[in-house]
């Protein structure tokens, strides 16, 4: 019986980080970095303060813990693509491109997400250079590697894409914003939005046949 709870306790631990980043998403999300308090995120996870402190030693550290958490999935994803890219360089564009779609745009997390970093970063510089350098460069460096895979099989032409991969991104952001401003008063088709994004890439980076 004592080896049933004290495995009970175990998984109660191991799952307790993943409550608190999801209790945290929520009060960030609803109050912004600087109002959120974390007595709050304790009080919505069922924990007391000082259990928060065992696993993030501060409201930044947290703050930063549940960005990463929350695009963790979508860096796996495209780090999985590429680890060792085989076949097409546009395919593997389409099959990230359509993963970042359902959970950046079409998923109110992940919007939540976007405007909580573009409302934050400018009064909390610090928070904006760790979610640069942990997240966004090397999302970037690995969009860029796909462009230069392309290039080297033949696939795309050389294009200021290499230089800048942040071009192929920002529809994301652009559908990201216009869902949210607008919600269901002026929806956007997405299906037919990433159709016309990719199309716009095939056209702006494959070489002549």
């Amino acid at each position: 019986m004592s080896d049933g709870r004290s495995g009970r306790r175990q998984r109660r631990k191991e799952e307790r980080p993943g409550e608190i980043l999801e209790a945290a998403f929520e009060e960030f999300a609803l109050n912004g970095f600087a109002a959120t308090r974390l007595d709050d995120v304790a009080a919505r996870a069922g924990i007391t303060k000082g259990t928060i402190y065992v696993y993030f030693p501060s409201k930044e550290e947290l703050f930063i813990a549940t960005f990463k958490e929350m695009v963790r999935p979508m860096m796996e994803h495209i780090r999985a693509l590429t680890a060792a890219p085989e076949g097409s360089a546009l395919e593997i564009l389409r099959t990230h491109f359509r993963f970042v779609y359902d959970r950046m745009v079409a998923d109110r997390r992940g919007r939540e997400l976007l405007r909580m970093l573009m409302a934050e970063a400018g009064r909390f510089p610090g928070l904006a250079d760790r979610w640069h350098d942990e997240v966004i460069g090397p999302a970037i460096e690995t969009m860029r590697a796909v462009v230069r895979y392309g290039v080297a099989r033949g696939e795309f032409r050389p294009t200021v894409a290499e230089v800048f991969p942040h071009l192929l991104f920002s529809p994301v952001l652009t559908a990201s914003t216009w869902c949210s401003l607008f919600g269901d008063a002026h929806p956007l088709d997405l299906a037919g939005y990433y159709e016309a994004h990719l199309e716009m890439l095939a056209r702006a980076l494959c070489a002549e046949a």
